[in-house]
């Protein structure tokens, strides 16, 4: 009965991971209707990441005012893996934006995490 013991044990433990790889947890965005970059994204960038001396235009390393700019930190249809959304959120190297400027709220980030997901369009 012990020989059996280890087969059936390492038999279990792949069957085991081989289910739960197949679950994967997608965001349901079904009920959001499709965010504009133009009148929502932008804005919400520009008026809170593109002041001077932070990421503002020419003068900058990471100018994040055209959508060609900011498009360029995102993974269009994944949000948790772009680097916007990692760092407005805090799961990045740093939090922006920094102190003491006040973060962005939970509707600016979902309005953002929500246009990467349905493919970061310039719209």
């Amino acid at each position: 009965m012990k020989q059996l013991q280890l087969p059936l044990t390492i038999t279990a433990g792949i069957v085991a991971l081989l289910f739960f790889q197949s679950c994967t947890r997608e965001s349901d965005l079904t009920n959001y209707p499709v965010v504009s970059f133009t009148n929502e994204v932008q804005p919400i960038i520009v008026g809170n990441c593109a002041q001077s001396g932070c990421h503002g235009q020419n003068d900058e390393e990471f100018p994040l005012t055209t959508y060609d700019e900011i498009s360029g930190r995102v993974e269009p249809g994944n949000g948790r893996k772009s680097q916007i959304y990692r760092v407005i959120t805090g799961r990045a190297f740093e939090f922006m934006p920094p102190s003491p400027s006040d973060p962005l709220t939970e509707d600016q980030i979902r309005s953002i995490f929500v246009w990467i997901e349905q493919g970061a369009q310039n719209n």
